[in-house]
C-alpha cells in the first residue's frame, strides 16, 4: 500500500512552496516559547 501510494503521489507530485517569512515564523516561535515556558513541560 505503501509503495502505491508513493508511486501515485509521485506521477503528480508539486515542489512545496512557502507560503510564510522566515521572520513570521520565528514570531511565532517567540510566542510559542514564552507561552510554554514555566509550565513544566
Amino acid at each position: 500500500k505503501i509503495d502505491e501510494f508513493v508511486t501515485r503521489y509521485n506521477e503528480s507530485c508539486k515542489p512545496f512552496t512557502w507560503t510564510a517569512t522566515a521572520d513570521s515564523i520565528l514570531e511565532k516561535i517567540v510566542r510559542l516559547c514564552s507561552r510554554i515556558n514555566g509550565t513544566g513541560h
